[in-house]
């Protein structure tokens, strides 16, 4: 069932919201118009995905992974949600551990964006 059309054109205000707070870095804003429009809409994967990018910068890595699961579960095809659910895999945390403790030394030989590096392996069970 979907959502009445007052919720669901709330719930995309507060997503649109939520990406101007994003583009100026306030992702605490941003977080909270996400939970809004979640609130109102808790079957839409992009909120979720949305949600998880603001956690993500702000390096609330738990919170990511528990977006990213959402959106998997209501979006099995959810690109956005895979991309960032891979950086949480097991042999990625090793790496942030490993980088974190051997300093910045150890980041200028990693490549930035070693998380889309993930998005070329086959996709997992994520038991879910």
């Amino acid at each position: 069932m979907s959502p009445p059309l007052a919720a669901a054109e709330q719930a995309e205000h507060l997503r649109l919201d939520g990406n101007t707070y994003f583009k100026i870095c306030r992702f605490g804003a941003a977080i909270d118009a996400y939970t809004e429009a979640i609130t109102l809409c808790p079957n839409i994967p992009v909120y979720w995905t949305n949600r998880a990018l603001c956690h993500r910068k702000r390096n609330e890595w738990t919170r990511v992974e528990e977006d990213c699961r959402k959106a998997i579960q209501l979006d099995h095809h959810s690109v956005k949600g895979d991309n960032l659910f891979r950086c949480f895999l097991p042999s990625q945390a090793l790496i942030f551990d490993f980088m974190s403790h051997f300093g910045k030394h150890v980041r200028t030989m990693v490549s930035p964006s070693l998380c889309m590096d993930y998005a070329t392996l086959p996709r997992h069970s994520y038991n879910l």
